[in-house]
């Protein structure tokens, strides 16, 4: 006989509204199982949680733990816990969800507010069965939740990546830099979550090889595990189209300012005679002969003129203006 999923959110039941104390049912050792989530916590109702599971202090500790890295741990007897990061889109940071399997009796819980799960409830709603009866599968049923819920960000963030590659055919404009940047620093976020996933998951996969856990789990696991490695792959061959846009993008603005430079290089070229030759008329000699002459400013003019004429027809023969 299948075994009934029973999802209690933050100590409520939805199918018998009422509180469950998660304390009781543990000591039950019930045949159901049961998922508690608990959601958006604060510190007093995190640290009341910690004091009604029955785990030693020191396994409290991994609940506590600030260190923002994936962890999974054996707990009590034939008890796992585990430490998984996740963001609720692409863009937004990533926060952590802890699981916490005691025998039929699943704990998820997170300190911030996380949609990541809800896709789990949904489908647990509309009937959806687990691939056996023992808790371990509804912990399996949520890490394939999370790694569907990760491919969803990754798909998210390709089409997105792609559209804006797509709009960068054209010639990319100065604040383009600045957009990839801040998009390839998105995509960092959760190709690091993905990595820790798989992390964890290997993790796991080193505690379950025990007999106590039945084999088609670990089937289950090494299939997430594969999916995990091939969406990194995807995600580190989507950085890399970044960071190609990112070269060429340089690299235009690298043409820009050289271009920038020739102009005002040639500008320089052309005014440098001319400036020497207002500064040698500019000096004030008594015996200039020049002075005297009645056509000496109209001829200095017209010389001064073909001068620059004839520097801006060179350097434009000579393609400095390209």
């Amino acid at each position: 006989m299948e075994r009934k999923v029973i999802y209690i959110h933050n100590s409520l039941s939805k199918e018998v509204d009422q509180e469950i104390s998660l304390a009781e049912l543990i000591a039950q050792k019930p045949q159901d199982l049961y998922w508690f989530n608990y959601e958006a916590l604060n510190d007093f109702e995190w640290q009341t949680l910690l004091s009604v599971l029955p785990i030693s202090d020191n396994e409290k500790n991994f609940f506590n733990d600030r260190k923002a890295f994936p962890r999974v741990e054996a707990v009590q007897a034939n008890g796992l816990y585990l430490r998984i990061p996740t963001s609720n889109r692409w863009e937004e940071p990533s926060h952590f969800i802890h699981l916490a399997l005691l025998g039929n009796v699943l704990i998820s819980a997170t300190k911030s507010e996380s949609k990541t799960l809800d896709k789990a409830v949904q489908q647990l709603d509309i009937g959806s069965s687990l691939e056996g009866k023992e808790g371990i599968f509804l912990l399996m049923f949520l890490l394939e939740t999370l790694e569907e819920h990760l491919i969803n960000n990754y798909l998210e963030a390709r089409s997105i990546i792609n559209g804006f590659i797509s709009s960068l055919e054209q010639i990319p404009q100065d604040q383009d830099n600045d957009k990839v940047v801040e998009i390839k620093g998105r995509l960092g976020n959760i190709t690091g979550q993905c990595e820790e996933f798989l992390f964890a998951c290997t993790l796991l996969r080193t505690i379950i090889t025990v007999p106590y856990y039945p084999v088609s789990t670990k089937k289950m696991l090494n299939d997430i595990l594969d999916t995990l490695a091939h969406v990194e792959h995807s995600m580190r061959k989507l950085d890399k189209h970044l960071e190609d846009q990112l070269h060429r993008i340089d690299s235009h603005l690298r043409e820009l300012t050289d271009k920038r430079l020739r102009i005002l290089t040639v500008l320089s070229s052309v005014f440098l005679p001319l400036t020497f030759i207002s500064s040698l008329y500019g000096m004030n000699f008594e015996n200039m002969p020049e002075y005297s002459y009645e056509y000496a400013y109209p001829i200095c003019l017209g010389v001064m003129l073909c001068i620059g004429i004839g520097m801006v027809v060179y350097f434009a023969v000579k393609g400095w203006f390209r």
